[in-house]
């Protein structure tokens, strides 16, 4: 079942993770929505596990998952008996205080997502934790002081299963730039994780500080949720049944041609590879993690990863940008 592509086609390039010991492959699989939400042989399914053998089959060595997809029945079937499996690192999301805990940290419901996951991957370690502190309401003002409140328990649970051989490194998703810095100022975590590309670029204020600490950052949607792809030039264009064929997104979209407006002579003949390559140009970078649900797109993502990432003058000229046009800076 798996697919042969000549090296020529399809490589991969590897990046050290932060000060952690891990070279993880500049594109991390995210298979979120790539397989019906439960076991089954539908045609959406069939394609996210060929993705998936393929990625592999390409070298990507790096998977991110979490149990709120409901997705890793199929990641499962891959993983089983692959010949790689023990080569492979995983990050999985751990939301643990969630939405509908009162701000109350569970050492047991934090091993609970380890355990699970470890099963439903087939492997013995998780390399890397996406911790995420949740609130209800979910704002700065309940989060900042919770992370102080909840760190040491957070931390105690996380080095006894890393003393078990059970997970790797902590880093986590902080929301926000102010959440950011404060999970930086604790000195517990080996990197963050979050949203970047070239409409949301508010964690680029952490890069350096990052940098400084040799610390980590992986990013999460570089595509904007596959606004920034060639299948979604135009809204007007959409296929009928797009989820972003809504009107709440005009405004997703008026960025979008902004940036192809301004990028015009960069983006040449595809606005995905831009993206892919723009995501990359920051060195504190070490991967993307991209939602790729057929061989198509992952074969696409991967050609463009090996392509050469944009100017620093390119990527000042983004964040001007969005500090001017997109009014957030």
């Amino acid at each position: 079942m798996a697919v042969e592509f000549s090296k020529k086609e399809l490589s991969m390039n590897y990046r050290r993770l932060g000060r952690t010991d891990l070279d993880v492959s500049v594109i991390c699989v995210g298979p979120m929505r790539a397989a019906a939400t439960e076991p089954g042989n539908d045609e959406k399914s069939k394609a996210g596990e060929l993705a998936l053998r393929t990625a592999l089959d390409a070298g990507v060595n790096f998977i991110h998952s979490s149990y709120e997809y409901r997705t890793r029945w199929m990641m499962g079937r891959v993983l089983a008996n692959h010949p790689r499996r023990s080569e492979l690192h995983h990050v999985i999301k751990v939301p643990v205080p969630d939405f509908t805990d009162g701000d109350h940290f569970e050492a047991d419901k934090f091993r609970l997502r380890i355990e699970e996951a470890l099963t439903d991957l087939h492997t013995e370690r998780i390399s890397v934790l996406q911790w995420m502190w949740r609130s209800m309401p979910n704002t700065d003002e309940r989060r900042l002081p919770l992370l102080g409140q909840i760190i040491d328990e957070v931390v105690d649970i996380f080095h006894r299963m890393r003393d078990e051989g059970k997970v790797g490194y902590l880093m986590t998703f902080p929301y926000t730039v102010p959440c950011g810095e404060k999970a930086i100022e604790t000195e517990k975590f080996s990197g963050l994780i979050g949203f970047y590309n070239l409409v949301e670029m508010e964690m680029a204020d952490l890069f350096g500080e990052l940098e400084k600490r040799d610390m980590g950052f992986l990013a999460i949607r570089p595509l904007y949720q596959g606004i920034l792809t060639d299948e979604r030039a135009n809204q007007n264009s959409l296929r009928k049944g797009d989820r972003f064929a809504d009107e709440e997104y005009a405004i997703d979209f008026a960025k979008r041609a902004k940036i192809s407006e301004v990028f015009r002579d960069e983006i040449g003949e595809s606005m995905t590879s831009f993206a892919i390559r723009f995501a990359l140009a920051a060195p504190i970078v070490s991967s993307l993690i991209v939602g790729l649900n057929t061989p198509a797109q992952v074969s696409g993502i991967i050609a463009a990863a090996e392509d050469s990432s944009p100017s620093l003058q390119t990527v000042e000229k983004a964040r001007e940008i969005w500090r001017s046009a997109f009014g957030l800076g």
